[in-house]
Parts: C-alpha cells; sequence; structure tokens
C-alpha cells in the first residue's frame, strides 16, 4: 500500500503559502463552519458577502431536491438543505476555482481540469443520489475536488510539472505517479488527500479519493461503503472523460461504464437518463461558473451502440474458453485420508496434488497454486500452513486441517496459524463434502471479486490512457500536428510570467504565408492543406530547440523564444523566412513555392500584457507584408526599443 505524504513536509509547504488554498469570503465561511456554536443566521450573513458565491449555493442546493418539490430560492433554505460541512467543501471549491482559473504551468490544461472537475461532481451527486453510500451534497464537493493534487502540484511546481506532463505525452506507458514521486518525492494523489484532510474532509471520504484512480490498493471489502465511493468516482471519472472525449471514442468508453454501472446496481436505462442529466447541468453549471463546457453526447444512442458492439452482459475471455478447475494440494500422511481426499475433490471438480514432508509441500505450493490445502495438522504441517501464508501467493489459500481431535486449543493453535476450516478423523464423506461445498463457494467469490477488481482496474489504466490521449488531442492542431491556439495562449502567459518574475528576455513572432488564399483558391483546398503540413514541419525543423511554434489560425503561426532578445530573435526570423522559401511544396503535380512574412516583437518592461506583446508582433508582420512580402520587421528596432 502506498505510503502517505510526510506531514512534516506538508506543514513547511503549508506554511510557505504556496499550496492553493481557500480566500476572501470562501475563507471566513470555511472559519465559521467549524467553529461549534456556528449559527445559520450568522452564516448567511456572510455568504451574502459574495453574491457570486450565494448563486453557486442555491444552484447546488436545487440539484439535491425532488423535480416536482418548489425550488429554493434562498440562502437559509439553501443551508437548511445542505448542512455545514457540504457548505464548507463547496465554498472551499468554489473558491479554489475562482482563484486558480489560471497558472504558470505551462503543460496543465487548466479550463480542460476545471471543466472535468465540475463534471465529476456533478456525476457524483447523480450518482450517489441512487447509490446511498455518502451524502449527495457532500458527494457534489468530492467530485470536485478529487483531482487538486494535480492543480497543487501545477502550482507548485509549474515548470517540472510541465516537463513531467510532456514525458508522459511522449510515452503513455509511464505511470504518472511514479514520474511525480521521483521528481517531487510526492504525488497527487498523496498530496490531494492531505490537502482535503487539512480542510477538514473526513478519513472516510479523503481514502478513497487517495484510492480511487488504482481501487486495488485499497484493499476495501467489496459491499462496504468506502468500496461504494470509490466506484462512484471511477464511474463519475469516466462520464467526465466521455464528456470530454472525440465522437469517435464515445462507444469505446461507454461499454465498461455499463459493466460498471451495473455492479453499483443501475440498469442500462437508468444510467443513461443519469448521465442526460449530467449533460444538462454541466451545460448550466458551466454558465454559473464561467467555465467551458461542450455538446454533451447523445447518451441514449451511445448506450445502444456500446450494447450492440459487445452485448447486453459481456462476458469476459475466461468465462468464454469454459471456468478453469480449481486446484488442491494434500498434505496427509495417512493412506486411507489420501485416496478418500482425492475421491471427493475430484468428484468436487478439483484437481488434488500430493506432497509429502514440509519442504515438499511448500515447494509444491510454488509449482501448483493451489486454491486449497488440505494438511495434518502437526508440526510438519503447521510449518507449511505459516509458510505458505508468508507467501504472497498463499495469502487467498483456503486451507484446511485434520485433527485427532476437536481439542480446543489446538484448534484455537489452527486458527491462529493460519487455518480456515477443520476436519477431524476418522474422516467422514459427508463431512468432507459439507466442507469443500463451503470451501468452493469461498473460493469462487474470491474468484469473482479478484476479476471485478481487475476489471476495474483496466478500466482506471485504460480512463488514464485515455485522458492523456485527450488532453494533447485537445492542444494540437489536428491538420498540421503543431500546438493549436489554446496552447499558444496558455504557455504565452506562462512564459511571460517567467520572464517578468526573473527578468528574462522573451520574444515572440507571428509567421504568415503569403499568397496563401491564391494557393487554396487556384489548386483546392487538399493542395492547400498539404502546404499547410509542408509549411509547419519545415518552420517546426528550422527552430531552435529552446523554442515553441504552434498554429493560431489558417496561414498563420506564433513562435515563442524564451531567454531570447530581439537581435536574436531576428536571425531565428531570418532562418525561418529562409526555409521556407527553400522547400517547395511536393503536390505530385507542379511544385508549389511558398514565402512567409515574419514580424517580430520583445517583451518590454512598458508592456503591460501579454495582448499588448502579440499586437506589437502582428503590427510587424503587417509591416512586414507592407514591404513586399517574403521578409521580417520589427517595429521595435524603428523605434529603438530593444
Amino acid at each position: 500500500m502506498p505510503q502517505p505524504i510526510d506531514m512534516k513536509r506538508y506543514a513547511q509547504l503549508k506554511a510557505a503559502g504556496d499550496l492553493p488554498s481557500p480566500r476572501g469570503v470562501a475563507l471566513a465561511i470555511i472559519r465559521l463552519t467549524q467553529a461549534p456554536d456556528v449559527s445559520l443566521a450568522e452564516l448567511g450573513r456572510v455568504i451574502k458577502g459574495d453574491p457570486a458565491f450565494v448563486g453557486r449555493l442555491i444552484k447546488a442546493a436545487n440539484g439535491l431536491i425532488a423535480e416536482n418539490r418548489r425550488a429554493i430560492v434562498s440562502v437559509q433554505e439553501a443551508l437548511m438543505v445542505l448542512g455545514l460541512p457540504a457548505v464548507r467543501t463547496l465554498a472551499l471549491g468554489f473558491s479554489l476555482l475562482s482563484t486558480y482559473r489560471k497558472g504558470t504551468c505551462q503543460g496543465f490544461d487548466y479550463p480542460r481540469f476545471w471543466s472535468s472537475a465540475l463534471l465529476m461532481a456533478i456525476s457524483m451527486q447523480a450518482l450517489t443520489q441512487r447509490v446511498r453510500v455518502v451524502a449527495p451534497d457532500e458527494a457534489f464537493s468530492l467530485g470536485l475536488l478529487a483531482r487538486v493534487g494535480e492543480l497543487s502540484l501545477a502550482t507548485l511546481y509549474p515548470e517540472a510539472f510541465s516537463r513531467l506532463l510532456a514525458e508522459l505525452k511522449r510515452d503513455p506507458a509511464l505511470q504518472q505517479v511514479v514520474l511525480e514521486d521521483q521528481a517531487f518525492a510526492m504525488n497527487h494523489r498523496e498530496l490531494g488527500a492531505a490537502m482535503l484532510a487539512d480542510w477538514g474532509v473526513p478519513d472516510a471520504l479523503v481514502q478513497p479519493v487517495r484510492f480511487h484512480e488504482e481501487p486495488e490498493l485499497a484493499g476495501y471489502a467489496e459491499d462496504s461503503r468506502e468500496a461504494g465511493i470509490v466506484q462512484c468516482l471511477v464511474l463519475a471519472r469516466a462520464v467526465a472523460q466521455l464528456c470530454l472525449a472525440p465522437d469517435s471514442e464515445h462507444v469505446r468508453l461507454m461499454a465498461p461504464m455499463l459493466r460498471l454501472a451495473g455492479r453499483l446496481g443501475l440498469g442500462r436505462g437508468e444510467f443513461v437518463s443519469l448521465c442526460e442529466r449530467v449533460g444538462r447541468d454541466w451545460a448550466e453549471w458551466g454558465k454559473l461558473l464561467q467555465i467551458r463546457t461542450e455538446d454533451a453526447p447523445r447518451f441514449a444512442e451511445v448506450g445502444s451502440a456500446a450494447v450492440d458492439a459487445v452485448g447486453e452482459a459481456p462476458k469476459v475471455a475466461a468465462e468464454a474458453a469454459g471456468p478453469q478447475p480449481m486446484r488442491a494440494l494434500v498434505v496427509a500422511g495417512a493412506r486411507e485420508d489420501r485416496e478418500l481426499l482425492r475421491g471427493e475433490l475430484e468428484a468436487a471438480g478439483i484437481v488434488p496434488f500430493t506432497a509429502a514432508g514440509a519442504d515438499a509441500a511448500l515447494e509444491a505450493a510454488l509449482d501448483v497454486q493451489p486454491q486449497l490445502l488440505v494438511a495434518d495438522w502437526s508440526e510438519e504441517g503447521e510449518r507449511v500452513v505459516r509458510g505458505l501464508r508468508d507467501m504472497r501467493l498463499g495469502r487467498g489459500v483456503y486451507v484446511i486441517c485434520m485433527l485427532g481431535s476437536d481439542d480446543e486449543a489446538r484448534l484455537l493453535a489452527a486458527s491462529g496459524a493460519g487455518v480456515d476450516d477443520f476436519l477431524v478423523r476418522p474422516l467422514r464423506r459427508a463431512a468432507l463434502t459439507v466442507r469443500l461445498r463451503a470451501c468452493v463457494r469461498t473460493l469462487v467469490l474470491q474468484q469473482e471479486l479478484e476479476h471485478e477488481r481487475e476489471e476495474l482496474r483496466n478500466f482506471a489504466a485504460e480512463l488514464s490512457i485515455s485522458n492523456r490521449r485527450l488532453q494533447e488531442a485537445a492542444l494540437t492542431d489536428p491538420l498540421t500536428g503543431l500546438p493549436n491556439r489554446r496552447r499558444a495562449i496558455e504557455a504565452m502567459e506562462a512564459e511571460w510570467a517567467t520572464a517578468t518574475r526573473h527578468g528574462r528576455a522573451f520574444s515572440v513572432m507571428i509567421v504568415d504565408l503569403d499568397g496563401f488564399k491564391t494557393i487554396n483558391d487556384t489548386h483546392g483546398h487538399d493542395v492547400g492543406d498539404m502546404a499547410l503540413r509542408q509549411a509547419a514541419a519545415t518552420l517546426r525543423g528550422a527552430l531552435r530547440a529552446q523554442d515553441l511554434i504552434c498554429r493560431t489560425g489558417g496561414d498563420e503561426f506564433l513562435v515563442l523564444c524564451p531567454d531570447t532578445d530581439l537581435k536574436a530573435a531576428m536571425l531565428v526570423a531570418e532562418r525561418l523566412r529562409v526555409a521556407v522559401q527553400a522547400s517547395p511544396v511536393e503536390t505530385g503535380g507542379p511544385q508549389i513555392f511558398l514565402t512567409a512574412s515574419v514580424g517580430v516583437a520583445m517583451r518590454v518592461p512598458a508592456m503591460g500584457s501579454v495582448d499588448a506583446l502579440i499586437k506589437c508582433a502582428d503590427d510587424s508582420v503587417y509591416r512586414a507584408k507592407q514591404r513586399g512580402r517574403n521578409c521580417i520587421a520589427a517595429l521595435q528596432l524603428q523605434s529603438g526599443a530593444g
């Protein structure tokens, strides 16, 4: 089981003030709800100091009431419906959203993070209204904050975390938490759990959040409340994943979701109806919180297509191939016992193996890997049982011991060593049959549980990989493979903040392909797309390793040059211009020759924002066009700046 974060280090991070934390009215609300004698009237007065939070609170409360009931319209009514713990965590979540919409971690997609968090929140609320494992109001906040550890690492270590995310994009087989542990000596799961606990979230909710990405590590009993919360979190994250995925991924993602929903007791129709409600609420919440949302998938169609693809009750490959027989290891000295056991085991469909002596039995256990051990309770038998229980493969083996009598002291000693059941000699066929039936029922339940855990594990791994692919796709221009406009804006803001904080040079270029409209009009859009792809590859190949090029639209590209002054940027711009001019487009017919105009600008203290820097570069490229195209220009050189 993974170790929790070192609390001394967490206290240092908290004391330094670098961790994401609530502010303003939200902080006052959190402190007030922790007071033992707080009144709803007093809390209501504080909440009314933040009109935005008032609207969000009432919206959250209305999400909990039945559709045929009168809508909640006042803060007091909302407080009575939600209760203090939910109000506290809602204030926390909404405060973090307002404060950390953007950040300096270049590789972290802040809008997508919050859109996904909102979907998880709404999905958790909807699921727990049907699967009663936690109060729906608490579930909303739990979903909203489930991935706060990732936001925290992006806030604490923006540059290092950005590099880590880039490494994950290059190799999706890598494990994010392993890379985080190597880079930061902690990971987002443990950090997020520590933060939730520090904010007063009950441990019974914190631990499921901590383990929901790898449920098999939790070790919860299948029918426990915590296991139910974990499954709801996994399914809520899957709903978020599907809503943010391209249409082509919907059916593939929906199939395992239907299986997991079935384990939670939700039929296909009920689950599809739940997802449709989540989609509607997502749009409404998005407007209220000013979070980017998209058109929700057509869940009814996707659900039907998923069923058609895999069947209403899909069977795993192992089931299709037929059940594998169970194996038993018999360690018995008496010949008549061995023969009776062999006959009854074979009648029960269990393949028997025999061994004599503790050493031989333990060696046979490694080879056979039995599900059942039947052994004489003696000094040798005790060695076998204890040795088996010390092995990882032996912890789940069902152990039956054979005793000469039902002496209580010997029974207790056997149980303490790890024995599950016993038989008294002389062995009776009926007693043996009853014991074996009980054993088989137990082992079948264990196998079913392990199969479900494996499914959940695979599902979580598949979601994690899909999430990385989708994050990359959301920031990539599909035609050229370059980062897109959204990625460009985020990268600009991050580089601007770094340059401002450390006093470093920072230059940008706008590259505009000359006469591109004519190519489209003359040769068609297919040839135009070929020209764009080749121009993108040419520009990327001519840049330095530290530079970033993005396609911002049409025939326009943005180049970011960190730690680069205007003079050096002009040299890079000239290299780009020459590279484009020297690379004719091969169309399979006539060659097409491209040229480019490049506008260059450098950040100077007089510039108040990223927009001012982009405008300067845009004005410069316009000047290059005026000069006859196929040239570079920087207005700052003419004005003496840089």
